[in-house]
């Protein structure tokens, strides 16, 4: 009987040794949650950032560039004019059929790339609201603002010339001031600038004019 056990036992140990022996799978573990998202691996993204490029890289701006070749110099200012005179000539006593020409002349400026502009004043600016009887004075002093309003063109030249004029038919003298072109607007005084491309020079004066106011007893043509 004893002997009967021992070879029943003899027969299951080898049964089962047969069974662990044998090349059939082991079931696959079960991934709990928590196993699972330890698994996952790390995003590639986040990876590439530390294997960038130097090309990727932001750039700082560099030093901005230097102009080639020479600066170019800023036209100056022309000084004014200085060594102004003006003068007057007619010829013919018919006034309808005068030939009048006025000149006005400069010493300096004489710079190339200066032109001088001659300008008659349209208003005696110097004359008083209300002037007493039988006095006079300049139409036009220094230090007086002119305004476009009350300046018009009468000659222009280049300043190396040193002179400028015009000349008209016709004149009217029986007021006191100017002579001026009956086709254009009345002037006063005369005055003259230096232009350059950048700016102008302050005006001089050529001519500063007179006003007169008659006395009670004169006669006004």
């Amino acid at each position: 009987m004893a002997r009967s056990r021992l070879a029943q036992a003899v027969i299951v140990a080898g049964v089962i040794a047969a069974c662990g022996a044998s090349g059939s799978p082991s079931p696959a573990p079960v991934l709990t949650p928590t196993d699972a998202a330890t698994t996952v691996t790390a995003s590639p993204t986040t990876t590439a950032s530390t294997n960038l490029a130097a090309t990727d890289l932001p750039r700082s701006p560099g030093p901005a560039p230097t102009p080639s070749g020479p600066i170019p110099t800023p036209v100056p200012v022309p000084p004014k004019p200085t060594g102004v005179s003006f003068d007057e000539t007619r010829m013919g006593d018919d006034a309808p059929s005068t030939e009048i020409t006025q000149t006005v002349s400069w010493g300096a400026p004489r710079s190339a790339g200066v032109e001088i502009r001659v300008y008659g004043v349209t208003e005696c600016v110097a004359k008083p609201a209300n002037p007493s009887p039988d006095t006079h004075g300049p139409c036009l002093v220094e230090h007086t603002r002119l305004p476009e309003s009350v300046r018009t063109l009468l000659a222009t030249a280049p300043a190396s010339d040193g002179v400028a004029s015009w000349t008209w038919i016709g004149t009217f003298d029986c007021e006191v001031g100017l002579a001026y072109d009956p086709s254009g607007p009345a002037y006063h005084a005369v005055v003259l600038a230096a232009y350059s491309a950048s700016d102008h020079s302050i005006f001089a004066i050529a001519e500063p004019g007179r006003w007169w106011q008659p006395g009670l007893d004169d006669i006004v043509c």
